[in-house]
């Protein structure tokens, strides 16, 4: 694990937890306070976030309707650490979009030209080139969320991620 200090609890079962009970050196990220503005502001955010896990193999997600956080239990217990850490990364700057009023799920625009999708993913994306892995770990950790390889294009060309040679 390349993230120092973040570990996660892979053990829970489905149900509701505190976002830091399964979730712990979230603090230590200096990419996560830039997000919120300060250290201070992110502690105070993240340490009030739920996390529920759901009996599915879904990813992360933020639920806008309950303020929660949610994870299929198959990804918690087998998604590498590093692609966990990054799917923590993209779901907190959208709880901060949420904080700030902002429509996470405009429809007026694809999935991969949504400016809040894309700006979490350059952050993502920022973070995963910052703790090092390289173009290859970036584009596999890319490939979980996209529908298809023309997606997948589409958001990399956005995003500034190589495409394979």
């Amino acid at each position: 694990m390349r993230v120092r200090g973040f570990r996660v609890r892979r053990d829970a079962r489905i149900g509701e937890y505190k976002l830091t009970d399964i979730f712990t050196g979230l603090d230590a990220s200096s990419s996560l306070a830039k997000v919120f503005g300060s250290k201070p502001q992110m502690v105070k955010i993240i340490k009030h976030l739920k996390l529920r896990v759901e009996p599915n193999d879904s990813g992360l997600w933020f639920d806008r309707d309950t303020g929660t956080i949610c994870i299929g239990m198959k990804h918690l217990a087998g998604a590498k650490a590093d692609f966990l850490y990054l799917d923590v990364i993209h779901v907190l700057v959208h709880v901060c979009q949420f904080v700030e009023g902002r429509d996470l799920y405009d429809q007026a625009f694809e999935y991969v030209e949504r400016p809040t999708e894309l700006e979490a993913y350059r952050c993502t994306i920022a973070e995963a080139r910052k703790v090092g892995l390289d173009e290859a770990e970036i584009r596999r950790y890319l490939r979980m969320d996209a529908a298809d390889d023309s997606e997948l294009g589409k958001l990399m060309d956005k995003i500034g991620v190589k495409a394979r040679r």
